[in-house]
């Protein structure tokens, strides 16, 4: 596989595990429970696969370092992205775990500080892709 369709699957995966995860919260909110499950496994498994794409693409092809103009921000939205990045991997699992195994007022209670972090996750991670490929003097 190519850098480039690396890149590509990677966005388009953890693209469709942000926006499945904004479904899964829109129809909890409506009281659709089965719809929310059906959203949240499917943000889950396309998160997965976003892991996998990434170490593959980590792998095969080094990260490149950033050279391009507002470089501080880069670095601040790089270190947040990868600290709840690190962070967000225990809080889906334990997430996870409560909603299968019906522990539903755990899950209440960690479920939103989950959503958040795994949103910013996913906006960040965008942020990144937009100034390693497209304000990085090495693009």
């Amino acid at each position: 596989m190519g850098y480039s369709l690396l890149n590509y699957l990677s966005l388009i995966t953890i693209g469709i595990s942000g926006l499945s995860l904004l479904a899964g919260l829109f129809f909890i909110k409506k009281g659709k429970r089965e719809v929310h499950k059906f959203f949240m496994i499917n943000a889950s498994i396309f998160a997965s696969v976003f892991v996998l794409l990434y170490v593959l693409k980590s792998i095969l092809y080094p990260p490149q370092p950033y050279t391009g103009p507002y470089r501080g921000l880069f670095l601040f939205i790089l270190w947040t992205h990868t600290i709840l990045a690190i962070v967000n991997f225990p809080l889906a699992v334990i997430t996870i775990r409560y909603a299968f195994k019906n522990m539903f007022e755990k899950h209440r209670k960690i479920a939103p500080i989950t959503a958040f972090v795994w949103l910013y996750v996913a906006v960040t991670g965008w942020l990144i892709y937009f100034f390693m490929q497209w304000l990085n003097k090495n693009a």
